[in-house]
This record gives C-alpha cells, sequence and structure tokens, in this order.
C-alpha cells in the first residue's frame, strides 16, 4: 500500500471513504478506513473485484468481513506467508517422495546383495582368496547400505511428521480461531472447486443467527459471549456432515452449505439445527447461575447457477431476515420470501 496523492488528493478520497463507511453503516477505525481508502483508490484490483461483488450483490458489509478483506488483500505478511507456506508444503511433500523410493531402492539393493553373498558360498568350496576377499567388501558394503537405510527410514518418518504438520497449519489458517468453523477464505475456495468440477452443481445454504446476542454480550461481557458463540458453533456443525462446509460468516452468524442437497432437505435439517439450539443450557461458572436461552433464527436457500456467489448470499441473507421478521427461533426458505 503504497500512496502519492496530493493534500488535495487524499482529502477528496476521504471524504469518498467517508461516505462509502457510512452507507455501509461502518465504523471509521483504522481496518474499515484503510479497506475503504484502497477501494476508493482503485489500485488493487482483486480487493476492488470483490467488493464490487459485495455491491452488486447487495451484501451487507460488517467489521467481520472487512477485516476478512483486509486480511486477504491487504495484508503482505499474510499474502507472504499463504505463499511460502504452499512452496514449503509442495517441497515436503516432494521429498517425502524421494525418501520414499529411496529407502525402497536400498532395501532392495541389501537384498541383492544378501543373494550374492549367498551364491559365492555356495558355488566355491572352498573359496578362492580373491572370492573371499570379494565376500568381505560385501558385506561391509551391505552393512554401509543397512545403516543409510535406517537414515532413510528415520529421513522418511520426520519428512511425513512435517507434511502431516503442514497441513494442519495450512487447515488452521481456514478455520476461525474462536468457534473452530471454516472461515470465509476457505468457503470461497471450496464453493470455487465444488462449481469447477460441476457448473450447475445443487448447494443449499443455511444461514445461521443467533437470536438478540449483541444484547447478551452487552449484558454479560464479550468474554462469556465468546465461550457460548463457540459451544452454538460447536452444536450447530454436529449436524453437518462430511461432505458438507460450516462457516463462520460473520461476527454471530454462521452458514451451512450442503452439497446436492435440495431445499425440503436443507429446511429440514435446518429445524434440527434450531431445536438443538434451542436445548442447550447455559450456567455462568462465575456464580453458578443459568444464563438466558439462546435461539437461533435461520434462513433456507438453493444456489441458482445464474447468480453469481456473492448474490446468492445476499439471497440468503435476505430469507433470514424473513425469519427474524416473523418472530425470530424459527426456519424461513426461499419459497417463503418468493411469496411476499
Amino acid at each position: 500500500m503504497k500512496y502519492k496523492d496530493s493534500l488535495q488528493q487524499a482529502l477528496d478520497k476521504a471524504a469518498q471513504v467517508s461516505a462509502f463507511l457510512k452507507h455501509n453503516q461502518l465504523a471509521a477505525h483504522p481496518t474499515n478506513y484503510t479497506v475503504g481508502y484502497e477501494y476508493i483508490s482503485g489500485n488493487n484490483n482483486e480487493l476492488c473485484e470483490a467488493i464490487e461483488q459485495k455491491l452488486a450483490a447487495k451484501a451487507r458489509f460488517d467489521d467481520f468481513i472487512m477485516a476478512e478483506l483486509y486480511n486477504r488483500y491487504l495484508l503482505p505478511e499474510q499474502q507472504q506467508q499463504e505463499q511460502l507456506l504452499r512452496d514449503v508444503s509442495g517441497m515436503v511433500s516432494r521429498l517425502s517422495g524421494y525418501t520414499d523410493l529411496a529407502a525402497e531402492a536400498t532395501e532392495n539393493f541389501i537384498d541383492q546383495l544378501d543373494h550374492t553373498v549367498f551364491k559365492l558360498e555356495q558355488d566355491a568350496q572352498p573359496m578362492p582368496p580373491a572370492l573371499a576377499e570379494l565376500k568381505q567388501v560385501t558385506l561391509a558394503y551391505r552393512k554401509q547400505q543397512q545403516q543409510l537405510n535406517q537414515q532413510l527410514v528415520v529421513a522418511n518418518q520426520q519428512s511425513h511428521q512435517l507434511r502431516d504438520e503442514l497441513e494442519q497449519l495450512k487447515q488452521q489458517r481456514l478455520q476461525d480461531p474462536l468457534t473452530g468453523l471454516y472461515n470465509r477464505v476457505a468457503m470461497q475456495n471450496q464453493v470455487e472447486l465444488w462449481l469447477s468440477e460441476q457448473p450447475d452443481r445443487r448447494i443449499a445454504a443455511i444461514a445461521v443467527d443467533l437470536d438478540h446476542f449483541a444484547r447478551f454480550n452487552q449484558d454479560y461481557g464479550q468474554t462469556i459471549g465468546d465461550i457460548i458463540l463457540s459451544k452454538v458453533a460447536k452444536k450447530v456443525r454436529s449436524y453437518v456432515q462430511e461432505s458438507g462446509m460450516p462457516v463462520r460468516a460473520g461476527g454471530e452468524e454462521f452458514l451451512l452449505l450442503l452439497p446436492d442437497v435440495d431445499l425440503r432437505t436443507a429446511a429440514e435439517i435446518a429445524e434440527q439445527v434450531r431445536k438443538g439450539v434451542e436445548k442447550l443450557r447455559f450456567v455462568s461458572a462465575r456464580d453458578k447461575k443459568s444464563l438466558p436461552k439462546i435461539t437461533i433464527s435461520l434462513g433456507v436457500a438453493l444456489y441458482q447457477a445464474s447468480e453469481n456467489w456473492y448474490q446468492f448470499l445476499s439471497r440468503t441473507n435476505n430469507v433470514l431476515q424473513l425469519a427474524k421478521q416473523r418472530g425470530r427461533n424459527q426456519v424461513a426458505n426461499e419459497a417463503m420470501l418468493a411469496a411476499i
């Protein structure tokens, strides 16, 4: 992020950034302001494209989304670390393959040496001095190869362990640290993969929002709120099969992506999630008093190939808003929205 704006240019852009933030009801703190300034400046093509797609889809911006945009497009260290992680991961994978092959080749060579020594002992009795010397050299070489093979086995174990640790690190970078759900970067990567394999693939989305959770945080504090949020996330995740994807989409918002699921089935799953969360009970660790019951509102929609992903998320959010308007603690689906 290098700026060469004159004072007047900076003032003009600042006014536009302020208008952008105000229009989207965003506070003008450093992260939001930086993202807005970069967008207004138009220098970061990827960031501008991401924001334009969200605006076209009438998607809602919040601090969570702005922080994600900042981390993904404006944080050089993040981009460098991701590239380094990809490079190292590729190198370790190749190293694991090489050590596998080398260990196998060395083991085969040792077997050949054993066979050769055996043939020498069988075919020459008594053994001439030259053959006896060759046998000793062969045995010494076999011992060296055994030592090399042991070293290769250790190196192979270490490279596989390192590869597993790198894979875990890659997974951590795709997860929300508080809830353990996938983040929006992971969601975007997975959706691109799904649609590249099958452009018209049926994908159901369940948008989930904790009812009146901002008030809960005000009454009981952010720390307790985070604990409750993580427990609700764990419960929500339990209803998603391995083929699906649970995502933390916002502060107290989750998104469940279910490939190859129709609207009716997705709505049934959403109702199971709602009932499961409603049954949760929370007790304060400090004074052992019961905390208020948590409920959720859910909106269910199906992806349409004619829309981009941001339009789909915006439409799903509209269905979620319908559930809230109808009284919260309930499931709405896109058929209800169409009937209005």
